[in-house]
């Protein structure tokens, strides 16, 4: 094999390769990941979410597919989490009473 030869191999080998990490990172996310939940639109959240809940409550579903229904539900419930919270940290009334911090009377 001649010098030139093993150039244009090496050359073809870098290019093939690169178009396949190309085709690879341009994919959708895979559906009812955490990528892919966040992509949804409020709608579609609420479809998608009410139809793993249906799942996940059915008693004539396999254990193992209802405990994976109820992994993918908390990931739906984070997403929710981190759209309407945008960042802020949740505090109680910062008064003191009598009883202790934050109680409050009507």
């Amino acid at each position: 094999m001649t010098n030139m030869n093993k150039i244009v191999l090496v050359t073809l080998t870098f290019l093939s390769g690169g178009y396949l990490m190309y085709k690879s990172a341009n994919r959708e996310p895979i559906k009812y990941s955490l990528e892919w939940i966040k992509n949804l639109s409020n709608e579609d959240w609420e479809k998608e979410r009410k139809f793993i809940q249906d799942h996940f409550r059915n008693p004539k579903l396999d254990t193992s597919f209802r405990n994976e229904c109820k992994r993918v539900l908390d990931l739906f419930d984070k997403v929710k989490s981190d759209k309407d919270w945008a960042g802020k940290i949740h505090q109680g009334p910062a008064y003191h009473r009598e009883h202790g911090f934050g109680l409050y009377k009507k």
